[in-house]
């Protein structure tokens, strides 16, 4: 216990600590706030707000820095969106957006007419795990506010580089900076997913896009054409994604009388779920593995999906099999796409079905059978008859392909897989690439279909 005078001093030490953080935070928002806005998409046909977001000047000549979901709108509509700016004392002008990085959710834009005179200098090295840094932004458009936190170091399973972050972002926060104590740029608001869990984006990658602009601005520095710097980011970005994939030691867990594929890197986790509906003559054992991130492209268009599933569905013995086949079609007759993306995004589906063979001792290539014309009408062949009991398992197989109309070369990949060699027992695969090349998508289709295995 203690003494009297020893409880007063501890007591006397704790509110001035408390006095004295709360003016820090203080001071560093008066210090700061000069190099803050609010980034607004406005809709011109109305002249009104369509989105906001924050963003940070980080230069003498104006540079603002925000997150690319901000903008995206306008990238994507320019002749229906333009984007303002509102500086924390009310001023506001126009928006040229410069560049973007799609993949890192950033962009990068400029002050039409007279810039602002205050801006942020970005860290040159991260904090330190534990370290109190602080996010400024515009959340729920209730003007800037600043919300401390701890620095977690970079998150785990993830195929993108965040920073975990224990303060609450909140919508209008997105492109606002992180600070450490001396005012540097250590992050930037990007994601929370509640509960004093947030993410950043490291200022590294900020960096980059920053000398990536100045190497290929022309000479008077003006914006850069966009869609060229998006495809060859996103090619960029389905090829290290493919390779750590194509790369991985492949694990499989058994499902059913299958071994099937498992969480092949730690940016893919896997999830399991069973039916027990003792009034379902059908039992179905489920198990779904999925990257943890996608690339934001706009509103209703995301991309960099990988994801796969399997089912196993297993029947009564006294479950005839015509039953069980037709409760299995109906079943299975609802897997879509992963990702969103709309008819001015894509084409539709052009898809591929046949019969094909799956070697029982496993780590074979899968092989087609069945009718050739049926293969060419994309229509199912004739299942082949089975003739022993080491006989290869035998799947009706769908490969579907879409192409990315503004990105070239760039496809989404949507596979299905049905055994149908036995009479109450059955095993699915499905899984979908998005914005991947046609080389990437072969190599996983051959990979994946060839690492099951059959006991």
């Amino acid at each position: 216990m203690l003494k009297p005078l020893t409880g007063l001093i501890a007591l006397l030490l704790l509110t001035f600590a408390s006095v004295s953080q709360s003016q820090s935070y203080e001071q560093l928002y008066s210090d700061y706030r000069g190099s803050l806005y609010q980034i607004r998409l406005i809709e011109l046909s109305s002249n009104s707000k369509a989105g906001l977001g924050s963003g940070f000047q980080i230069s003498t000549d104006g540079l603002i820095a925000t997150n690319y979901h901000v903008v995206s709108e306008a990238v994507h509509d320019p002749d229906k969106y333009t984007l303002k700016y509102l500086s924390v004392d009310g001023k506001e002008g126009e928006l040229e957006l410069l560049d973007v990085d799609v993949v890192n959710d950033l962009a990068i834009l400029r002050q039409k007419g007279a810039s602002g005179s205050d801006f942020l200098r970005l860290a040159s090295q991260s904090p330190s795990k534990g370290e109190t840094i602080v996010s400024m932004g515009n959340p729920l458009d209730l003007g800037m506010t600043i919300v401390p936190g701890t620095y977690n170091g970079i998150a785990g399973g993830s195929f993108y580089d965040r920073i975990h972050f224990s303060g609450s972002i909140n919508p209008g926060m997105s492109g606002g900076p992180v600070i450490n104590r001396k005012g540097e740029v250590v992050g930037i608001n990007v994601a929370t997913a509640g509960n004093q869990i947030s993410f950043l984006v490291p200022v590294d990658k900020l960096v980059a896009l920053l000398l990536d602009y100045k190497k290929e601005a022309s000479d008077d520095n003006g914006a850069l054409e966009l869609q060229p710097v998006i495809t060859r980011q996103l090619h960029k970005n389905q090829q290290r994604i493919i390779d750590q994939i194509l790369e991985a030691d492949w694990q499989l867990r058994p499902l059913g009388d299958a071994l099937v594929v498992g969480e092949i890197v730690p940016s893919i986790q896997c999830w399991g779920n069973s039916t027990d509906d003792e009034d379902d003559p059908i039992k179905q054992v489920a198990k779904g593995c999925t990257g943890q991130d996608v690339v934001y492209l706009s509103e209703d268009f995301d991309t960099g999906r990988v994801e796969y599933e399997f089912f196993w569905l297993e029947a009564d013995d006294d479950l005839r099999s015509s039953r069980f086949y037709s409760a299995y079609e109906e079943n299975m007759g609802g897997f879509f796409p992963g990702n969103s993306a709309g008819e001015d995004d894509v084409t539709n589906f052009n898809c591929k079905q046949q019969f094909t063979q799956h070697p029982r001792n496993g780590h074979g290539a899968a092989k087609p059978t069945g009718d050739q014309q049926a293969q060419q009408n994309n229509e199912p062949a004739t299942p082949p008859k089975a003739t022993g009991k080491r006989d290869p398992v035998i799947a009706r197989t769908s490969y579907c392909v879409r192409r990315y109309k503004d990105y070239p070369d760039l496809y989404d990949v949507f596979y299905v897989s049905l055994t149908v060699d036995q009479d109450n027992r059955a095993l699915v695969s499905h899984f979908t690439l998005s914005g991947f090349t046609q080389e990437s998508a072969t190599a996983f289709t051959q990979k994946f279909a060839s690492e099951i295995q059959w006991h």
